[in-house]
């Protein structure tokens, strides 16, 4: 085994940053493509540029200070925004076998260090000396100091590289070297080489985050850069109360290993990410300024209080207190925060299998929850995402399922509709809940759709195309609900256009185009479709729900939009009269959550059946004679059956509305499907938390991950209150009036 020592780090640049730390804790490129702020960002390099036109940009970098200073000396734009100081152990190292043991040991040693090249390594050679003059004194030595030797860098165009100074240690050309890149105890061990005792200094190194760009155009996106100082200081303040993972991001930054980490920083590089400007900080740079003045490594005179922008960073600080923004929880970073699926997965999909009926639906269902089941239960450990599977249901037609027969579809029944996602989501509670929307606003183009709008997106959908959704919003108001996404006429143009923010998009990620509900000048109810790769949409996969993880049920943006008038539906007009719609859409929710009752019901009987042990002192050898486990089994097994006989009964109800529309049908099937969605609620959860009651502690153990049906269950069944269904049907029984969903 041996080390490749130019892949070593380099001692002046390489400084774990607080950009990174905020941008790898992950809110901070999702809020960024939230605003509409475009960002472009060199990963591990400290750097952001914000795109504030078609050829103007605002750069966010931390360097070290001598090099900012430079450039403030030149004349360029920049503004100090914050500075950061971490503290950086310098040793010095000698060959295993040298007879040098300790500091005392260094009088008249050759004593290698870089040579000057650039004001950075002029100032590490002086503030190495004073280092090793104090560490002699210490010892009682204060002449025949060592021999420093300077070490041409073979790589002088970039600046010092430790492989010099190793390599001249290693062949024996110096005695010692001073390093402020220490190594790790294994990579010391394979080089042969040691730390000279007693001698291990910790020394501030102070970087600088500015704001580089002319003075206009900062303070004409100081929104922008608040918001991003703000992200920054929160990200410091988790790293100070996470040293371990925090550790583990900077070793990702710089390309090392973990266990490095103390060997080159501090023990607390964890307290050392904050970019606030302290007194001591300023003062060590006012310092440092004078150091390079008096070196002539700093040429000219400049005001560098002025070049300090305290305004910002006190905004920044009253972002941060306000709580608007969300404080890191170190989730898993998507690999689509930054950016978006590729056009192929949506271009390639293979051609969709047109389904004749109900039977050859059912079927399709079956085949494609054989397939999706094995994988299931690691998708949503590893929160993977399903883009072959999505491709699959498109596949086998499972889309065109409610097409109606007119226009080429199967035009199945509600009944099998339910026994579908029953189906599929008994297989997979994720992939199950995917695409309920899709349907809901299939349903909703048969409804209140044009002949011209119907033969257009039924035609889409038969080829495969999928529908996301663009319905709920996000608000931090405690008041009631408000649609603000609006649609309005373009002025002396056709067409409209869309602005908002949508979040619980499920769906709308992997789709073509994208429903979104918004609001007009009447403040009506609209829906605009919307393709999912339209000039001013932004499609975030920013969910971090406890369950149904691989919905990706984030964030749609959407900012100017432009939508044409055959691309806009009346959805207000489905309200104006009898209307089964809400019913259709609640009943998919109610076998969503049905088919993952049945599968926690199945996993937990067959874990009695082959692992759990019977009580002690029940009289059986196998938990699954245990009487009081059958009997347990009985209830949730009865109360599973009632669930879905109701279940059943709404689908049927919703058919016959939908023959004979009138209010007596519509009614009846608004109350027969909050009935069913009521039960199914308790239902569902109940048999998911009851798998670890009857199953037993070794059924918690995370290898099972039985505890994704329980949280796929208790977060899908949140969207529509189960306590209000109890009102509407109330109603009923007690005074003969339907509950009427209205707009």
């Amino acid at each position: 085994m041996s080390i490749k020592i130019d892949a070593l780090p380099q001692p002046a640049t390489d400084i774990p940053n607080a950009i990174d730390l905020a941008y790898e804790l992950g809110e901070l490129p999702f809020d960024l493509r939230r605003r509409g702020i475009p960002v472009l960002r060199d990963a591990g390099s400290g750097r952001l540029r914000i795109k504030a036109g078609t050829a103007d940009e605002l750069e966010l970098r931390m360097e070290v200070a001598s090099v900012v200073l430079q450039r403030l000396a030149m004349k360029e734009e920049l503004q100090i925004i914050g500075l950061q100081q971490q503290d950086r152990r310098s040793v010095i190292l000698v060959h295993s076998d040298s007879p040098l043991r300790t500091a005392a040991d260094l009088k008249g040693a050759k004593l290698g260090i870089a040579a000057k090249i650039n004001p950075d390594d002029s100032l590490r050679k002086r503030n190495a000396a004073k280092l090793v003059d104090a560490a002699l004194q210490k010892v009682g030595i204060a002449a025949a100091r060592p021999k420093w030797i300077e070490l041409q860098s073979e790589q002088a165009a970039d600046g010092v590289h430790p492989g010099r100074e190793l390599r001249a240690l290693l062949s024996k050309e110096v005695d010692a070297v001073y390093a402020d890149w220490a190594l790790s105890e294994e990579s010391r061990r394979l080089l042969g080489i040691r730390e000279l005792e007693g001698f291990s200094i910790h020394t501030p190194v102070l970087t600088i985050l500015t704001a580089s760009a002319g003075a206009n155009l900062i303070l004409e996106h100081s929104v922008e850069v608040e918001r991003l100082l703000a992200h920054i200081s929160l990200a410091s303040d988790w790293a100070i109360d996470h040293r371990t993972e925090a550790h583990r991001l900077a070793s990702k930054q710089l390309g090392i290993s973990e266990n490095a980490i103390p060997f080159i920083f501090s023990e607390d590089l964890h307290k050392q990410f904050g970019v606030n400007v302290s007194d001591d900080k300023w003062s060590r740079l006012v310092n440092l300024k004078k150091e390079m003045q008096d070196d002539g490594s700093l040429q000219g005179d400049f005001p560098l209080e002025e070049s300090l922008d305290r305004a910002i960073l006190q905004n920044a600080q009253l972002l941060v207190d306000s709580g608007e923004l969300e404080r890191p929880q170190r989730e898993s970073l998507s690999q689509l925060a930054e950016r978006d699926l590729p056009i192929s997965f949506f271009n390639e999909r293979p051609r969709a299998h047109l389904l004749q009926g109900d039977e050859e639906a059912l079927a399709a269902a079956r085949l494609f929850a054989e397939e999706i089941r094995p994988g299931a239960s690691d998708r949503d450990r590893g929160r993977k995402l399903p883009l072959r599977e999505i491709r699959r249901l498109a596949e086998l037609g499972l889309l065109g399922l409610v097409v109606p027969k007119e226009y080429g579809g199967p035009d199945v029944s509600t009944r099998t509709l339910v026994d579908i996602f029953k189906i599929i989501s008994h297989a997979d509670g994720s992939i199950g809940q995917i695409p309920q929307n899709h349907h809901f606003f299939v349903k909703t183009i048969e409804l209140i759709g044009s002949k011209e709008q119907k033969n257009f997106f039924f035609r889409e959908v038969l080829n495969g195309a999928q529908f996301g959704n663009g319905l709920a919003e996000r608000s931090s108001s405690k008041g009631a609900r408000k649609i603000t996404t609006t649609v309005r006429k373009l002025d002396g143009e056709d067409g409209f256009v869309l602005n908002g923010s949508k979040y619980y998009t499920t769906g709308a990620l992997y789709s073509h185009w994208i429903p979104v509900t918004a609001l007009n000048e009447d403040e009506q109810r609209m829906t605009a479709f919307v393709p999912r790769h339209a000039p001013g949409v932004t499609v975030l996969d920013d969910w971090s729900g406890i369950g149904q993880r691989t919905t990706a049920s984030g964030s749609v943006v959407l900012r100017n939009v432009k939508v044409p008038e055959n691309c806009l539906l009346p959805h207000f007009q489905i309200f104006e009269g009898p209307q089964y719609f809400s019913a259709f859409g609640q009943i998919m929710h109610a076998a969503i959550d049905i088919g993952i009752g049945r599968a926690a019901l199945e996993d937990a009987a067959a874990f009695v059946r082959d692992y759990t042990r019977p009580a002690f002192g029940s009289g059986v050898t196998r938990a699954s004679e245990e009487p009081d486990l059958i009997r347990r089994f009985g209830e949730l097994g009865i109360r599973l059956q009632a669930a879905e006989a109701l279940l059943d009964r709404a689908a049927d109800a919703i058919d016959h509305a939908r023959k004979e529309l009138n209010a007596e049908t519509a009614g009846k099937a608004a109350l027969t499907v909050d009935s069913a969605k009521w039960l199914v609620t308790e239902t569902a959860i109940e048999i998911t938390n009851a798998l670890f009651e009857v199953a037993g502690t070794s059924s918690m153990d995370r290898k099972h991950n039985y505890d994704r049906h329980w949280r796929n269950v208790r977060i899908h069944t949140l969207h529509d209150p189960a306590r209000l269904k109890l009102h509407h049907v109330g109603k009923w029984f007690l005074n003969g009036v339907y509950h009427e969903y209205k707009m």
